[in-house]
């Protein structure tokens, strides 16, 4: 609220385990912003990933807090994302690849939701100048993934800067912090990491907040290096072995377009590969 009232401008970033409570804090924060700003005006915007069913619910989820707080009739939803108090608005936006986005501006506040998904390309390009004639806060919540997302390249840039200024802008909040205020909320934590384990992907990035290295891969490093042998590759089968084949195909590529219709051609680089892998079954004699 400093940043916001100071025009201060500054970058947020903000870490909740899954389910504790991001999008709950959000609408109390729009209320309020609505609130103060509903006489003089202005627009918050907020961004999901995308706009069915993360942007409808955000909608649905502030539209609640503002009949919880006696502004039901007041407020006023227009052209379905949209949500009017007075003179202020809250405007949701999709932030998938394809969206139209260009053209609407922040000077109260930019929130970025589910920020882990969001492109940084998207992000830089299309929501990040809105708010730059109101020099605008902004906040980037959700959990972490791994260390290619955009909500960890701006989460460390946030704790470098908090090292040379003291200002605090980074804000993380792992499963046991929210479950000292929700017992349930850690009593059904504690199951999860009986049932999938510590070193699960999914409960170290959605309840640890503990990002992944190197991509997220589904191995690790340990068990890739059990896997490797010291022979030779080989061109042909030998006598009756077994063998063993793995096919990674391809994700599809989508040309860059220009500021025409005719994609550009990159010449086959950066384009993803179908991989074929065959090993050799070394057979275990298990009487």
């Amino acid at each position: 609220m400093k940043s916001i009232r100071k025009g201060m401008g500054l970058t947020l970033s903000v870490e909740i385990a899954r389910q504790g409570g991001k999008n709950e804090l959000s609408a109390h924060l729009e209320v309020l912003l609505l609130t103060l700003y509903m006489a003089r005006g202005g627009n918050l915007i907020k961004c999901s990933p995308t706009f069915k069913p993360q942007t409808i619910i955000s909608i649905g989820r502030l539209k609640q807090r503002l009949d919880d707080f006696g502004f039901d009739g007041i407020y006023r939803l227009q052209m379905g994302y949209i949500v009017q108090l007075g003179n202020s608005k809250a405007i949701f936006l999709s932030a998938e690849g394809s969206s139209s986005v260009v053209g609407h501006s922040a000077d109260i506040l930019l929130e970025i939701d589910e920020s882990q998904d969001v492109s940084k390309e998207k992000y830089t390009k299309e929501f990040r100048p809105m708010g730059s004639a109101t020099n605008v806060t902004t906040i980037l919540y959700g959990t972490t993934w791994d260390d290619s997302t955009l909500l960890e390249e701006i989460k460390r840039a946030n704790l470098e800067l908090e090292r040379k200024d003291g200002v605090k802008r980074h804000f993380r909040y792992d499963w046991q912090e929210v479950g000292q205020y929700n017992p349930d909320y850690a009593k059904f934590v504690q199951a999860e990491r009986q049932r999938l384990g510590e070193e699960h992907p999914l409960f170290k990035t959605q309840y640890a907040l503990l990002p992944i290295t190197h991509g997220g891969g589904f191995l690790s490093r340990q068990q890739i290096a059990l896997v490797l042998g010291e022979h030779q590759r080989q061109s042909q089968p030998e006598g009756k072995r077994t063998y063993i084949a793995g096919v990674d195909l391809a994700g599809e590529h989508e040309p860059e377009m220009t500021g025409g219709d005719a994609p550009v051609s990159d010449g086959g680089r950066g384009c993803d590969s179908t991989v074929i892998t065959i090993a050799e079954v070394n057979a275990i004699n298990s009487s």
